[in-house]
């Protein structure tokens, strides 16, 4: 690798090292490390992510990790790692321009959503990556470029998508005569069957267990849901929450010169879209590809998962992966997809200054905050932590060593299960009850955090939050909260909805109940 390319790299690891200390975790990526490590074994954790609706491969990397490190710095570190590595290739390997290179490494994606933020699709985007270099491997070594899109489509779901686009564009050497003979031998062919294979079982893996709220299987899509999601222009069927989309601009200030976020994104994604495809005009297998993820992340998007930047950056780099090895090594259509991926990486590129400037003065979550003021007070080191909504408290894990209650499942634990098990409906009353019924019980102060808005606001109301729950309040059953209640820290401000109102809650007699009194030792494992 040349000297620039290092001195990019050395640049990008700073970069990401140092958005990392501003970064908090947020309960999406505490989550999987709670999945990866509480598990009794990893056949129990194979099982388990049935309730998570993601495959195998990321969790396993978590479990490796901290059972070598037992530290969990192996969540931000593997991640960090792993988005090293991706740039690493991209700069090294790419047939493209030194700086559409640099724009691809130094965007809002690859510089933040898929590095800094510790999930499964940074390690999606590096297999995706090495599966390109591969590909131009793929006669002499098929077996190589065959593992690596089965694990790409180990995951995510949206992963397994692109290894099936890449498996894809590679069966099309059955109409290139020179190339058909490499994929129609026995090596070709067993390649094809492990692509395959990879991607059936990130399928059965992340398929979702009846009773999961989220979740949604293939019964579930209709031609008709198909057509609807596919029937409008990508820049809308391709649009996120808070409207995230691949050009990341929707993270500009569009609301300082009166535009409409979500109508300026829609037409700049549409724009660079179709640019993109005049540009490869000449390139019928790239335009059918680019055209098949569009459609399948529609689809996706529109009917199944909702859009996330991270989401967002995977669709991006297939979209660079297809330009990269339907290129091959002709110049002419190096330099049409050059021109033609320019104004989304450009674009993406700028947002990139935008991210760092928010991650930096603003915080993502309350739960480093929360989490230093419980480190902080000694009396509240052996507090059993409660929130609601329940899933509120999943980041906690990650910065403390307190026990999590939640009140909707009636039992410890780390992580919120969206299924039959959590009540959908929760009333004060019921949620005071309980906070009391565990302070009594274990001889500790319960820190009770609400994290709904409305709460503060109003002296009674009803909040619908995630996953089809309720969270309810009556003005007499906030008087009886006030009472015995006492509000010790308040953490109002972060750019994602993990903002704490938090109150402690002690053992109080109500009505002669009991509630039980073991020692202090008592263990409180799960």
């Amino acid at each position: 690798m040349k000297r620039q390319h290092w001195i990019l790299l050395g640049g990008y690891v700073a970069l990401i090292v140092l958005l990392s200390f501003y970064h908090e975790m947020w309960r999406d990526e505490v989550r999987a490390l709670s999945v990866a490590i509480d598990s009794p074994s990893w056949g129990a954790m194979l099982a388990d992510l049935r309730h998570e609706g993601h495959p195998a491969v990321w969790y396993s990397i978590l479990r490796a990790g901290y059972g070598v490190t037992h530290s969990n710095l192996v969540l931000p570190v593997a991640a960090l790692a792993i988005a090293a590595a991706a740039a690493y290739v991209i700069l090294r390997f790419a047939p493209f321009p030194l700086w559409l290179r640099a724009l691809a490494v130094f965007g809002a994606f690859l510089g933040y959503e898929l590095s800094v933020v510790a999930r499964n699709y940074g390690i999606g985007v590096l297999l995706l990556m090495a599966g390109c270099v591969l590909f131009r491997e793929r006669e002499r070594r098929p077996l190589l470029l065959a593992f690596a899109l089965a694990l790409l489509a180990n995951t995510s779901v949206h992963a397994a998508i692109a290894s099936a686009i890449m498996l894809a564009l590679w069966l099309t050497d059955l109409m290139d005569k020179k190339r058909r003979a490499g994929l129609t031998s026995l090596w070709g062919l067993a390649g094809v069957a492990i692509v395959i294979a990879g991607i059936v079982i990130a399928w059965l893996t992340a398929r979702p267990t009846p009773d999961m709220v989220w979740g949604s299987t293939l019964s579930s899509l209709t031609l008709s849901k198909i057509a609807r999601a596919i029937g409008i222009d990508p820049g809308k069927g391709l649009m996120g929450f808070s409207d995230a989309n691949i050009a990341a601009v929707g993270e500009y200030p569009w609301r300082f010169i009166g535009v409409n976020s979500g109508l300026a994104s829609r037409l700049i994604v549409d724009a660079a879209l179709l640019w993109l495809l005049w540009s490869l005009r000449r390139n019928w297998k790239a335009i059918a590809a680019i055209v098949a993820a569009i459609l399948s992340f529609e689809i996706v998007f529109r009917t199944i998962y909702t859009a996330g930047p991270r989401h967002e950056g995977l669709l991006l780099f297939l979209l660079f992966a297809i330009c990269w090895v339907t290129a091959g090594n002709d110049d002419t259509r190096v330099r049409a997809a050059t021109r033609g991926l320019l104004p989304l990486f450009a674009l993406q590129a700028l947002a990139l200054p935008i991210l760092v400037n928010r991650v930096i003065k603003y915080n993502e979550s309350s739960s480093r905050s929360y989490a230093a003021f419980i480190t902080a007070n000694p009396g509240y080191r052996r507090a059993i932590l409660m929130s609601e909504p329940d899933y509120f408290m999943e980041p906690l894990r990650y910065y403390v060593s307190n026990r999590i209650y939640s009140a909707r499942q009636n039992e410890f634990a780390n992580r919120v299960y969206f299924g039959d098990k959590r009540a959908n409906y929760l009333a004060l009353w019921k949620l005071q009850d309980e906070a009391q019924r565990v302070a009594c019980q274990y001889r500790v102060p319960v820190l009770l955090a609400i994290g709904t808005r409305d709460f503060q606001a109003n002296l009674s109301g009803s909040r619908s939050v995630a996953y089809r729950a309720t969270f309810a309040w009556t003005r007499d059953e906030r008087a009886r909260f006030n009472a015995v209640a006492r509000r010790v820290a308040v953490f109002p401000r972060a750019t994602t909805d993990e903002v704490y109102e938090v109150f402690e809650l002690t053992c109080v007699d109500q009505g002669g109940l009991n509630y039980g009194s073991p020692d202090l030792d008592t263990d409180l494992t799960d």
